[in-house]
């Protein structure tokens, strides 16, 4: 007799509709999706943040198309409705691997589990491994990615499952980070390679500033218990810069590409999709201050060696302290801490226990890994967001996802400390800005072409192949109208307020690749690093911008005013020549100069002088026009 037919089951008249099926059908459709197995895989990437290579695969199921649970979310819903969640869970994960294990991919694969699975006592202890060896494959390839978490889960069990997970060598995600206070209770409880953060705060966070508040927030939380962050939900370009420069390690969306049955065929395409991606996207930070320039060439080890193997070359090399494990293609999958291994040796019984047994079994399957072109300042923010020992670790640096060297903290303290120095030394007193020199030597750096962009009339052949990138810099002078009255009419301790709170709207506005610098007084310049692919996207976002830092000072001045002033809309005070007058409320002007490669110095300098008091003429307040003065 079928369990469909038991009218124990059937729920109370409001709950006889479930996702638009009635409940006995949908049992019955469901009985019928478990014994048929009709349940397929479909894999979404994850790409790293720098958008250049895929990192990982989600395996996502999907029921049969032509019957009532094809869609995800009603064919759980039924199975948690009618007490089949851990049939369908095992099923969809033995799906996954078998359809993975025909795909040849070298990445790694998540796959969901529910938490209440872990916990429900039908579930079979051991049924993911025993698939592993069925299937040919290895702990530290897979992911376990808990969703769907319920209220009122038993933390410490929950622990306990997830702590069985890793010391089998599985890494551990948190799905939906952010959905609900359960996603938060489970985080504190257990300790997660990954958290995903659920895309509704993804979506649109480049226009929403308590959406950025929000995930900046994660995101330090989760590196600073040795998380990496995976931003799922990511459809737009100004959504994955946003994230990228919010720290976010890895991405996942449909701006990357939508779920397929068939990775391995769309693959050529994703990669050239990343690729343009990547070029008009990425910026190149200053020579020297990319943590590839600290890489140390450690040569790294196969993950098929024995502990024992490593344990000898460790021996032999007193001054190694750490040593990254590698996979066929040269791509990262684990660490292994000097001090830490051989402690593990040096046990009772330990040379007997672990030195035949294979390095990725007892390797730290989630270090730290950076790519080369990182900016020192955002690793040294991974780096020192790490708990307890594991801030003072090595961490892998790779290059393209493929391994190139390992990275000591100490050198990164070391080298960050003496650009600090450095910087302080030249900065303007009251903002802490950049002052004379470092501005003159990014507006050289401009001028050379760093970072400059290809011609729109390469075609997508010579794109594809060229290594220059889709960006372009425009410098900006920028200065307050009416901030010298101001000043005098409300005191200078005033005037230092308006424009600190000046330098603080400036700050929070940079971008990655782009520079604020303080000439002095009232007088800042910035220059943007503008990547959108085409010359008129470029000075429509640039407009835009610019338009956005003048209401953003507006408003972050408008506390320093007394309320009659502002109603007023501007205050008497004296001009140059002693005359008392009406003054409007302090504005800030801009003038912006793009298409900046080969252009003199010397006529960047001229053109601001000339532009400054058309702009302050203007209703805008800004003037925009292109570097028109090349080299001779």
């Amino acid at each position: 007799m079928s369990a469909c037919s038991d009218s124990d089951m059937l729920p109370s008249p409001p709950l006889q509709a479930a996702h638009g099926q009635p409940v006995v059908e949908s049992c019955y459709a469901l009985e019928a999706l478990l014994r048929q197995r009709q349940v397929s895989m479909h894999f979404q990437p994850i790409v790293s943040s720098n958008g250049r290579e895929v990192f990982a695969y989600e395996a996502l199921a999907r029921g049969n198309a032509a019957g009532p649970l094809a869609s995800p979310l009603a064919m759980f819903s039924a199975a948690r409705e009618h007490g089949r969640l851990v049939e369908l869970d095992s099923l969809c994960r033995e799906r996954a691997l078998e359809q993975w294990s025909t795909l040849g991919l070298t990445e790694r694969l998540f796959i969901n589990v529910s938490p209440d699975v872990l916990l429900d006592g039908t579930h079979s202890p051991g049924l993911t491994r025993r698939l592993l060896r069925r299937f040919g494959l290895r702990p530290h390839q897979v992911v376990i990615e808990l969703t769907e978490q319920t209220p009122g889960l038993d933390s410490a069990l929950m622990r306990e499952a997830v702590s069985h997970y890793q010391s089998m060598g599985f890494a551990i995600a948190l799905d939906d980070l952010g959905e609900g206070y359960a996603s938060l209770k489970l985080w504190s409880s257990v300790q997660p390679d990954f958290v995903k953060i659920d895309r509704h705060f993804i979506s649109g966070i480049h226009a929403d500033p308590l959406k950025r508040r929000f995930v900046r927030s994660i995101i330090d939380i989760a590196h600073g218990s040795g998380s990496q962050v995976i931003a799922e939900g990511v459809e737009r370009e100004a959504e994955m810069e946003c994230v990228r420069q919010l720290g976010a390690d890895y991405l996942q969306g449909w701006l990357f590409a939508p779920a397929e049955a068939d990775p391995i065929g769309q693959r050529a395409a994703l990669d050239r999709h990343l690729r343009r991606l990547s070029r008009r996207l990425h910026h190149r930070p200053p020579p020297g201050r990319s943590i590839g320039s600290l890489a140390r060439a450690v040569t790294p080890v196969q993950q098929d060696v024995t502990v024992n193997e490593v344990a000898q070359r460790l021996h032999a090399e007193q001054e190694v302290m750490s040593l990254a494990v590698v996979d066929e293609q040269q791509r990262p999958v684990g660490m292994i801490i000097r001090h830490r291994l051989l402690g593990l040796l040096s046990q009772r019984f330990g040379p007997e226990l672990y030195a035949r047994r294979l390095i990725h079994e007892v390797m730290q399957s989630s270090p730290l890994r950076v790519e080369a072109d990182e900016t020192l300042e955002r690793v040294s923010a991974k780096v020192t967001g790490r708990e307890g020992s594991d801030r003072d670790e090595d961490f892998i640096i790779t290059r393209g996802g493929r391994y190139q060297g390992l990275g000591r903290t100490l050198d990164l303290l070391r080298i960050i400390t003496e650009l600090q120095v450095a910087s302080a030394e030249e900065a303007n007193p009251l903002t802490r800005l950049p002052g004379n020199g470092p501005i003159e030597r990014q507006l050289l750096e401009c001028v050379a072409g760093e970072g400059a962009g290809l011609g729109e009339g390469l075609g997508e052949d010579l794109r594809e192949n060229s290594s220059a990138r889709s960006a372009e810099w425009a410098a900006i002078y920028l200065d307050l109208d009416n901030f010298k009255p101001f000043n005098d009419r409300f005191g200078h301790a005033q005037g230092d307020r308006m424009l600190l709170a000046l330098a603080t709207v400036l700050r929070d506005a940079l971008q990655e690749g782009d520079f604020l610098g303080h000439v002095g007084g009232d007088d800042f310049v910035m220059t943007l690093c503008m990547a959108e692919p085409h010359r008129a996207l470029r000075l429509t976002a640039l407009e835009q911008r610019l338009a956005g830092l003048q209401s953003a000072f507006q408003h972050a001045v408008s506390s320093l005013y007394p309320a009659d002033v502002l109603a007023a809309g501007g205050f008497q005070g004296h001009d140059r020549f002693g005359t008392t007058r009406f003054f409007p409320l302090t504005r800030l002007s801009l003038v912006a100069l793009h298409d900046l490669a080969g252009c003199e110095m010397t006529h960047i300098a001229a053109r601001w002088s000339e532009l400054k008091s058309e702009a302050k003429t203007r209703d805008s307040g800004r003037v925009i026009e292109a570097c028109t003065s090349p080299v001779q």
